[in-house]
């Protein structure tokens, strides 16, 4: 089969093969598993961070494969799949890898993988590949599982105000999608250029990051005396954080979801442990590290299924042979929504 494959580590051009002869993998005996028929594989900041941070000659990562979204078809089922699972050959399946599948070189940029059932959910009827693929990889399921964490009667279940910072991103494209489903009231941080299409989302207010520079002095202006109830930040903005009493309520949430160069070692330190006598910030503060699962993809079914979540944003489509340069535009930090490889593509 065809496999992108690490043969050392750094960027994707510096560390990545495309392997023709990789051998397809088969299910063990007693095996929970799927094995699955890759169609389409959708690309996260995570993957890079892989690249660049493990290399591939540790003892647990023998032809390390990269990617974590993945979307195809059943074509092997294990013998110890619980029945309940109720998924047989030939259906079509989706949802993402645990970053120890893929640390340990067991990705799915591969056209056959073998999957833990736990973490398979099936395709919504209403979709195709390419958007389960987008969005019920670990940026839908981060979204929703962010969403919930803060749908309370004085959040935004009760119809608050929420910010998003980086709307158009995967994450956070997601996000403005369920939080307004929520009852929330969305303020949407993006470039202008972007604001009919975040509108479109659900976002009932648009802030141009580049207009409004910095952009917390704009909203300690616009929500004075702290008016909103949860903060997302899909960017990693310090300063957002630090300035949040002055527009985030006192018992509001800041969720972040990027660690930075220390994989969030200095920010946890820094922001939740820190004292309020040594300077810390008197608002609750969350690095958000999701746990892949199929429960969390299921929860992102059903929120399609009830009209809340419309769609994946979807920036762009490669094929299998390019997926080089689909990690290279991922790397830019300017995709509007996902960038998806089509793995069946020749």
């Amino acid at each position: 089969m065809k496999s992108w494959t690490a043969t050392s580590w750094g960027t994707p051009r510096q560390s990545l093969i495309l392997d023709f002869s990789a051998p397809i993998p088969s299910l063990p005996c007693n095996s929970k598993s799927f094995l699955l028929k890759i169609s389409h594989v959708s690309l996260n900041p995570a993957d890079l961070v892989l690249l660049k941070s493990l290399p591939p000659w540790l003892p647990f990562r023998r032809n390390p494969v990269p990617g974590m979204d993945f979307a195809g078809e059943i074509v092997a089922v294990g013998d110890a799949v619980p029945a309940e699972m109720e998924l047989k050959e030939g259906d079509k399946v989706c949802g993402a890898l645990g970053l120890w599948d893929v640390a340990r070189g067991k990705g799915t940029l591969a056209e056959f993988v073998v999957v833990e059932s736990s973490l398979v959910a099936k395709v919504p009827a209403k979709w195709g590949p390419k958007t389960a693929a987008g969005l019920m990889g670990i940026s839908g399921q981060t979204a929703a599982v962010m969403a919930r964490s803060v749908a309370s009667p004085r959040g935004s279940r009760g119809g608050g105000w929420v910010l998003v910072n980086g709307a158009t991103g995967g994450v956070g494209s997601v996000l403005v999608q369920i939080c307004r489903g929520l009852g929330a009231q969305v303020v949407a941080v993006c470039s202008g250029e972007n604001e009919e299409l975040v509108k479109a989302l659900g976002a009932t207010e648009v802030i141009d990051y580049r207009a409004h520079e910095p952009l917390e002095e704009h909203l300690a202006d616009v929500f004075r005396g702290g008016q909103l109830d949860a903060i997302f930040d899909c960017v990693g903005s310090q300063a957002l954080y630090t300035n949040s009493p002055r527009y985030l309520k006192t018992h509001g949430k800041f969720i972040n979801i990027v660690g930075g160069w220390s994989q969030g070692v200095i920010p946890f330190i820094r922001n939740k442990l820190r004292p309020l006598s040594l300077g810390g910030t008197p608002r609750n503060y969350e690095l958000f590290l999701l746990s892949a699962s199929g429960k969390a993809a299921r929860e992102v079914a059903a929120w399609v299924e009830k009209g809340v979540i419309k769609g994946a944003l979807i920036d762009s489509e490669f094929p299998m042979e390019q997926a080089i340069e689909a990690f290279e535009k991922l790397a830019t930090g300017r995709a509007k929504g996902k960038i998806v490889v089509n793995v069946e593509s020749s």
